[in-house]
């Protein structure tokens, strides 16, 4: 069993994004996880960043409490385009991450 976690691979580099703050990536990367899992009952082995939120049985209510719950768990703004059937989950967290950055920046 590998040591680690589902969530290191969701950092992906966004061109022309702020550089993220230290630990912020591995805190989004988990905190999606986090709430995929808990919230939606998602099987981790199932988030990949490749994963689109579709292809993890999120449904458009679901896709709503998906934005809730990271912008209560990370305290920024996740738009509905920004969470999308087709949405990836590493798409996601890089929109997480940048927002937390610039967030953080102001």
């Amino acid at each position: 069993m590998s040591s680690s976690s589902p969530t290191t691979a969701l950092t992906p580099v966004v061109l022309g994004a702020p550089a993220p703050r230290a630990g912020a990536a591995p805190r989004v990367g988990a905190a999606v996880t986090s709430v995929l899992t808990e919230k939606f009952e998602v099987s981790p082995d199932s988030i990949r960043p490749d994963a689109t939120l579709e292809s993890l049985d999120l449904d458009s209510l679901a896709l709503a409490e998906l934005a809730l719950a990271l912008q209560d768990r990370l305290g920024v703004r996740v738009e509905e385009s920004e969470a999308t059937k087709r949405t990836t989950v590493a798409e996601l967290t890089a929109t997480l991450i940048t927002r937390q950055t610039t967030a953080g920046a102001r």
